[in-house]
């Protein structure tokens, strides 16, 4: 991923947790908050709730192929991290892309209407 890094440290999860936008879909719930930074980070978690390592794993591995296919779609200086849910361990990378790219429109201020 060229214009992101890893998000690592606890505090800054939690963080985003408390003050940063929430946004879900059937596969994830996506938190964001803008920052002053000119890159963004990116955090992935999945719970035991999903299932086994292998299958948490998975549904990480199809976050973040979604993630990096729209990188170059995302808006720069923002903090995503992105929790996946149960139905993210059976589900196409295809279907998660989809409800990437939707939380990036939702996320994206509406164009300004000039009205004369």
């Amino acid at each position: 991923m060229r214009h992101t890094t890893t998000i690592n440290q606890n505090f800054l999860f939690r963080r985003l947790y408390k003050q940063g936008k929430c946004y879900v879909t059937p596969h994830m719930a996506v938190y964001v908050k803008k920052t002053r930074q000119k890159t963004n980070r990116l955090g992935i978690t999945a719970t035991k709730k999903i299932g086994n390592a292998v299958e948490r794993n998975r549904a990480r591995r199809v976050i973040k192929e979604a993630y990096r296919l729209l990188e170059d779609e995302l808006p720069v200086g923002y903090d995503f991290v992105i929790v996946a849910r149960k139905m993210a361990v059976a589900v196409k990378m295809q279907d998660v892309q989809a409800g990437l790219r939707r939380v990036i429109q939702k996320m994206a201020p509406p164009a300004p209407v000039n009205r004369e």
